[in-house]
């Protein structure tokens, strides 16, 4: 596949010069990290949501931002990482059944500002439960490659499709579970809670989760970004009664730091283990089923072939009269 694309490798003057940041439209690569980061607009979803991201003037209204970025620019964005697509959503002849979207894992973030204020949420909390209204749970979404079409077009770059909520075989990202597309089956819609207004810029930030190619992933540092306000809580004179026990959390804080922070690396090493054995078993199950399918084919073949044999078919006569009629 060719990504007739350009790609300027820069670093930024607040940048340490080891860390290395490339630029495609719309989008920045952050090698070091990890991490791309995508410019977006948030919009108002009119319906449940299909996706968490699509291209501007495409299926907005069943999404949480927009953005003007090609896909095959994020696609070839996740590969300058070091990424490899997995592949979405698929139905095995031989098996008979559907099989979910496989890829490298991915964290989804984003980073707006919210009455004044700095904030940056997993993408999951931007969504909520139809029926109850809750927040989604945590959630992890792979890179999965949008199909090539006949004509070796990249069909995202056609249909808009960059991260999915429910399968969607086209979408550059995709959710790495079974999850229909029917309106009626659609589990989530848009959090008014934490999102910014129509058209506030956001920026979508894509981390991944895999092994890098070289080197160990770096150790996340603690965040200096405010955390978001529960709505009807906003912070501010006079607009609660309400107040938290900050002592309480101290101390529920400063038990977890206890107990999990000096696990970090070897949580971050157990997930990263997990996902690559998970990929590894289902690229084997895959191989199988590919053999399983071929297997099919031949059956089928023959089957016809055979039907074909054994099927009477009308005499060859030359008899002048018979040929007459």
């Amino acid at each position: 596949m060719f990504f007739g694309l350009w790609f300027t490798p820069i670093v930024r003057a607040d940048s340490p010069a080891t860390r290395p940041v490339g630029k495609l439209p719309h989008l920045t690569i952050d090698a070091k990290n990890r991490q791309v980061l995508v410019d977006c607009q948030a919009v108002q979803a009119d319906m449940g949501l299909e996706f968490l991201a699509v291209v501007t003037n495409t299926n907005e209204y069943e999404a949480l931002v927009r953005s003007e970025v090609k896909p095959s620019d994020l696609h070839l964005a996740l590969l300058m990482l070091g990424m490899k697509p997995g592949q979405p959503i698929h139905f095995s002849e031989a098996t008979r059944q559907w099989f979910p979207p496989t890829g490298p894992p991915l964290q989804i973030e984003f980073r707006y500002e919210k009455d004044g204020r700095p904030m940056t949420v997993p993408a999951n909390r931007w969504m909520r439960d139809v029926k109850t209204k809750a927040e989604a749970p945590a959630m992890t979404w792979v890179f999965t490659g949008s199909r090539v079409t006949e004509d070796g077009s990249y069909a995202a770059d056609s249909t808009g499709c960059l991260v999915g909520v429910v399968n969607n075989e086209l979408s550059v990202i995709d959710v790495p579970a079974l999850a229909s597309r029917a309106l009626e089956a659609r589990s989530w819609e848009r959090n008014p809670d934490l999102m910014p207004g129509t058209g506030s810029p956001v920026t979508m930030v894509l981390t991944a989760l895999d092994a890098p190619p070289l080197g160990a992933v770096p150790a996340a540092t603690p965040s200096t970004e405010p955390a978001p306000t529960d709505a009807g809580h906003a912070a501010g004179p006079g607009l609660s009664d309400v107040h938290i026990d900050q002592a309480k959390v101290d101390r529920l804080r400063a038990h977890w730091e206890a107990a999990v922070a000096p696990h970090r690396d070897a949580l971050r090493e157990a997930a990263r283990a997990h996902y690559e054995v998970i990929a590894q078993l289902r690229q084997e199950q895959q191989r199988l089923i590919d053999e399983a399918d071929q297997i099919q084919r031949t059956i089928d073949q023959l089957e016809k072939d055979y039907q074909a044999m054994t099927t009477p078919q009308p005499e060859a006569t030359t008899d002048p009269a018979a040929l007459a009629k």
